[in-house]
This record gives C-alpha cells, sequence and structure tokens, in this order.
C-alpha cells in the first residue's frame, strides 16, 4: 500500500466549554492542496503524503486485497502507513503533531476516532500493530501511551489519558503504524482532540428496566442505568426516575469512582412503581455530579416499554455453532460439553437450554449432522466463523479460546437470571410404530403487543457418536436434526395478554439410524434423520424470539423418553377431556375398539407417576372416566390411556 499521511493545518486554541478547555483540535477538514503535508505537523519516514477523502470511502489497497472499503466519517481524515508509492519503507511510520503546552491543565486527556482493521497475513504471519505515543521534550525522545486494538471495518473512539506527559510545555503526540515487511491496511485517525477537564459531568448512555431489549417490564421490578463520565473523576451522584412524568425518585449514590471516559452501571434501589397497561414512559435523570449540578448535554435519557401483567422464570438459551471437521470447536466441546451436563443443560428445573448445529466447514465438510435447518440459523445470525455461541439471541462475549469453566458459567447462569413474561408448555409425543412424532406448543404472554416475532421448535438428538470425525470428538450432545414446521418457525404478528397460542407440528414423520434394529447406519449429511430412536434419544426445544433484536424472550426443553410410547395398536380412538383446563373434576372420554384391561394414569413430563385413576377390565365401546385433580399442582401433565397392545396419550392442564 502507497504511503499515505493525511492531515490539515493544526488549530492551537484554547476555549472554555461546558466541561473541558480545548487545547489542540483537529478534524482534516481544512482545504489544503492535495498531497501536501501542512507545516505544524511531521512525519517520521520518507514515503509520500497526501490527502483522502472518506467521501470516496476506499484507500486502495483497502479495497483491493482485503475486500474492505473504509467507511465514510465526517469528509476528511488522516492515513498513518509504512509503505511508499513503490517501495517497502519497513520502518514504523508516525504522524507527529505539534508541540503543545499542558501548563495549568488538571486532567488533560487525548480524544480521537480512528479505523484500524488489525489484520494479521496467514501466509507470512505479519499483523499490523499501531500504538500512540508522547513526549515531553518537544519530540527529543517519546514514550508509550497505549496500544490500539483492532476495529475491524469501523470507525471506534478512543480515549487516553495523558496525566503521564506531566504538565509541561513541549509536549506532543503521535500515530505510529506498522505492519513489518507486509503490505496491509493502514492506521485512520480523526476528530483529534487534546483536552483539558475542568468540571464534573456525565451522560446516561442505556437504560435497563429488566427486559429493555422487548421494551417490556413489570411493577416492581428494578431500574437500572449506564452512567459515562464526560469530566473528572466521578466520586458522588444524584439520579433520578421518573414514570410517565409523575414524582421522581431520587437516589444519591456516593463512595463511587468513575474514571473519565469510563461507563458503569447503576441501579435505583426502588423499583418501578405506578406503571400501567398499555405503554409507559421512564426517564432517568443525573442532576448533581461530585455535588454540582450536571452540565452535561446528555445527562438524561427516556425509554418506552410495554407493562407486562405477571413475570416468570426465564429459560436461558444457549446456541450454539459448531462442527466434527473444526479442530477449534473440539477444543470447546471437549471442556464445554463436560460442564453443560454437570450444569445440567436441556434439563427440567434448571433453566440453561442449548441447541448446538453442527456446520460443514473447514475442510473436509463432510459433518453428517449438517443439514439445511442449521444452515437457516447461521444465516439468521450472519455466523462466518467457528466456534460460536449465541446467548438469549446475542453473540456472546465471552472468549472461548481459552476456556474458561468459571466465565462459561457465569454466562450460562447470567442467562436465566433476568425474568421473563412468557409461559410456555410442551408436549413431545414419539409413535415408534409408524415412525411419527409431534410437537404441541403453548406460548401464554402476559403483556400485549406487536411486533415481527418467530416461534421455532427445534429437536435435537441428545448424544450420540461419531466416528467418522476427523479431530477425535467422538462425543456429541444437544445436536439439531430438525426444526418444525421448517428452520423459518411459526411467524407471530401481536401478543395479546394471557390469551394462549398453541402451535401443533403433529404427524411428522421421522426416520433414525444406527441403534435401531441393530442397523449401524449413519445419517447422511443434509438429512434430518435421528442418529437414535427418538423415543429414548431425543429433545425437543422451543423458543419466542424477536426478529428486530433477534433477542430469545423464553425457551423450554422436554423429552419424549421414558413416560409415553404412543402406539397406533392401542386399540384406543376418540380421546377428549373436559374441561381442560380444568381446577377439580375432568371427564376422560375414548373409545375403546376391543374388550380387554384398561390402565388411565396421569404422568409429568419427567416421566414421574402422579396418580393412577384406574386400572381394570372394560368392555369395548364408549368409555367416560373421572379425572380428579384436587390433590394435584397445578401444571401441564399427560394422561397415559395404556392397553395391552400400547399407549395412547392426551395433554391435560391443571390450573
Amino acid at each position: 500500500m502507497r504511503k499515505v499521511i493525511l492531515s490539515a493545518i493544526i488549530a492551537l486554541f484554547a476555549f472554555a466549554s461546558s466541561n473541558a478547555q480545548v487545547i489542540i483540535s483537529q478534524n482534516f477538514d481544512a482545504p489544503t492542496t492535495i498531497p501536501a503535508l501542512p507545516s505544524t505537523w511531521s512525519q517520521s519516514s520518507t514515503g509520500t503524503p497526501g490527502w483522502k477523502s472518506s467521501v470516496i470511502g476506499s484507500i486502495s489497497a483497502w479495497a483491493t486485497q482485503f475486500g474492505a472499503t473504509s467507511p465514510t466519517h465526517s469528509s476528511q481524515f488522516g492515513v498513518v502507513d509504512d509503505w511508499n508509492d513503490s517501495v517497502t519503507n519497513n520502518l514504523h511510520d508516525t504522524l507527529m503533531s505539534p508541540t503543545f503546552s499542558l501548563v495549568g491543565t488538571v486532567s488533560s486527556w487525548l480524544n480521537f476516532d480512528y479505523y484500524f482493521w488489525g489484520a494479521t497475513r496467514t501466509s507470512t504471519g505479519n499483523s499490523e500493530e499501531a500504538r500512540v505515543i508522547g513526549s515531553t521534550d518537544g519530540g527529543v525522545t517519546w514514550t508509550s501511551l497505549g496500544t490500539l486494538n483492532g476495529t475491524g471495518n469501523v470507525w471506534k473512539t478512543a480515549h487516553v489519558d495523558l496525566s503521564s506527559l506531566g504538565t509541561g510545555a513541549s509536549v506532543k503526540i503521535g500515530f505510529v503504524y506498522s505492519d513489518g515487511t507486509d503490505h496491509l491496511m493502514g492506521l485512520a485517525v480523526d476528530d483529534i482532540e487534546v483536552v483539558n477537564l475542568t468540571t464534573s459531568s456525565a451522560k446516561v448512555t442505556q437504560l435497563g428496566y429488566n427486559n429493555v431489549t422487548n421494551g417490556i417490564s413489570a411493577n416492581g421490578e428494578p431500574v437500572a442505568f449506564m452512567l459515562e463520565n464526560s469530566g473528572m473523576t466521578i466520586t458522588s451522584f444524584d439520579a433520578q426516575f421518573s414514570i410517565n412524568g409523575g414524582t421522581p425518585i431520587t437516589q444519591s449514590f456516593t463512595g463511587v469512582t468513575v474514571a473519565a471516559y469510563s461507563q458503569q452501571a447503576f441501579s435505583f434501589t426502588s423499583p418501578i412503581a405506578g406503571a400501567v397497561a398499555g405503554t409507559n414512559t421512564i426517564k432517568v435523570v443525573i442532576t448533581n455530579v461530585n455535588t454540582v449540578a450536571n452540565t452535561d448535554v446528555d445527562s438524561a435519557k427516556s425509554s418506552t416499554f410495554t407493562l407486562a401483567s405477571a413475570t416468570t422464570q426465564r429459560q436461558g438459551l444457549i446456541e450454539e455453532f459448531s462442527s466434527s471437521t473444526c479442530p477449534p470447536c473440539r477444543a470447546l466441546n471437549m471442556n464445554y460439553d463436560p460442564l453443560a451436563l454437570s450444569l445440567n443443560f436441556n434439563e427440567s428445573g434448571t433453566d440453561i437450554n442449548i441447541i448446538k448445529y453442527q456446520m460443514n466447514w473447514p475442510s473436509p465438510g463432510n459433518d453428517r449432522s449438517y443439514n439445511s435447518d442449521g444452515a437457516t440459523r447461521q444465516s439468521y445470525y450472519g455466523v462466518t466463523g467457528i466456534p460460536d455461541h449465541f446467548v438469549n439471541g446475542a453473540k456472546s462475549t465471552v472468549s472461548t479460546s481459552p476456556f474458561s469453566a468459571a466465565n462459561m458459567t457465569t454466562e450460562a447462569n447470567n442467562s436465566k437470571a433476568l425474568k421473563s413474561f412468557i409461559d410456555m408448555s410442551v408436549t413431545y409425543t414419539v409413535d415408534t410404530n409408524t415412525h411419527k412424532l409431534g410437537v404441541v406448543l403453548d406460548v401464554t404472554p402476559h403483556f400485549t403487543k406487536t411486533g415481527n416475532y418467530h416461534v421455532y421448535i427445534a429437536l435435537l438428538d441428545k448424544y450420540y457418536e461419531n466416528t467418522t470425525n476427523t479431530t477425535g470428538q467422538l462425543k456429541y450432545y444437544h445436536a439439531m436434526r430438525k426444526m418444525l414446521p421448517s428452520a423459518s418457525g411459526h411467524a407471530v404478528t401481536s401478543w395479546t395478554d394471557g390469551v394462549t397460542k398453541t402451535f401443533n407440528d403433529t404427524d411428522v414423520s421421522y426416520t433414525n439410524g444406527i441403534w435401531e434394529n441393530g442397523v449401524s447406519e449413519y445419517p447422511a449429511q443434509g438429512s434430518s434423520k435421528f442418529w437414535n430412536n427418538p423415543m429414548t434419544g431425543s429433545e425437543v426445544v422451543a423458543f419466542v424470539e424477536e426478529d428486530a433484536t433477534k433477542s430469545i424472550m423464553q425457551s423450554i426443553v422436554s423429552i419424549p423418553g421414558g413416560f409415553v410410547n404412543v402406539s397406533t395398536l392401542a386399540k384406543v380412538d376418540n380421546i377428549s377431556i373436559y374441561p381442560n383446563p380444568t381446577s377439580g373434576k375432568s371427564t376422560l372420554s375414548f373409545n375403546l375398539i376391543q374388550d380387554g384391561n384398561v390402565r388411565v394414569t396421569v404422568m409429568d413430563y419427567t416421566g414421574k407417576l402422579v396418580s393412577e385413576v384406574t386400572n381394570k377390565t372394560m368392555n369395548a365401546g364408549a368409555q367416560n372416566v373421572t379425572i380428579n385433580s384436587d390433590n394435584i399442582a397445578p401444571g401441564n401433565y399427560i394422561v397415559v390411556i395404556s392397553t395391552k397392545d400400547g399407549n395412547k396419550a392426551e395433554r391435560l392442564t391443571v390450573k
């Protein structure tokens, strides 16, 4: 890449603002003949200086070598690189400011926007490096003030504390870039300021009220906010919140330490109160900082939320993208799978569920569990590299390499920490005679809201062994095999408080492989065949996701194994239960096709017997059996009708 150093005439001035004195400022927008390097600025090597307009938005080799076009930022910006027009300089290159004075400053900071890919070329091993340096003797000697992290293809803002440079009169700052002997991307900088913070001030940057992502909350839920310090170090402040413009709730926060330009989350001790059905407005204001009035223009933030009538325990959902041909995936799963087992993922009562989508890369790309349903979820989240995982629909911020059991455990537990406003119940049945399965899912919201949502139902293999893997990972857990009715899910455009939506995906054909009838047959890539008999080796995870935010609002898990083996040979049909739901007695009606002994039981979703209703010989024909639920706890159950030929089942809800 050719050497480009972009700059403009620096304006040296200082003026008082609400919270800072600006010592130097540069936005690269002053008209100057391209490619002239303005006086007062200098560069450390012999490359050709020049200008670049971000309106054009492309910086030579960035577009041709990396498929990267620099995003627009203001009108012009500066670029530091170590590549001449025609030769490799192989030097660090530095863009240096003119000398300025920090005499009389109290808290001096360097603020700037930057665009730095942080690229590494695999073939050579060369990586980009970018640093900020400072000098207290007019540029004779320099010290490092910090290393810049890669931003990818976006601009970011950096804040550098200049306190280590003291309060001298001959200070300079510089921007250093190097890519070794390679020809990589360069560093772009813009909107450079050196400021002296003179007063205390703070912004409110985010609000929290349980489910801020989906815009839902309830009376009694806590109020949180993110404070960003835009002035001198904060040791105390006053904040208040109000609902629908009502009387503010004020609280003093003391004994805190929030450094300049840092952010910290705080919560009020008083919860939300007085919210009404429908849409509500919440407003948080930071009124005083360090005992003086807050002068920041962003001292307040408002948001709206829909009031929920009730809360429920959230079941967190982790979605992992992995592969049997991916060595880093093996490294993750060899650690994460035992942890997931110890934390009882996908077990009733633990409130943490997981789905693994097996991908078909890298080479040889022959993962047998990869299919189009997994590809659809990959596309939905924009996954381009594995292993990757999402928690409640958000890309995880926890590093998987190196693996930390403590961090992953904290992440999993946090996934279920916030309350949900949706109740879900599911019945999962398997007919091993006709190879049909069915899922009946009830979703009951405790709010009224319109939007774009989808309800997804994923059928998983709980465990299988794949001896055709290429990484040495033999065991696989919770792998998705089929999504009902498809990977696109069930679309929902509105929810009404207390009104249950039922999703029926029944009479679904299935096939399964290696453990059925002793046949050793692996699923083929692209198929939805189960590795196991789904009666004893599968599970279903259902979840509700909001499209606008990709936030998962609730999930649920269920297994068919052990509690009912539905059979078309049971000689029972025309089954109904009325009333259902019930809070007392219900009548189970069915037609018995031939004489024989009939046992009727009520079981919970884990396979535990709750009640034996009857066990006696019955004549063929219409039958009515009374089910007394007076001593059964509220919840969802399975009523099983058993004959010598098999079982039939019907769901029962006790209120």
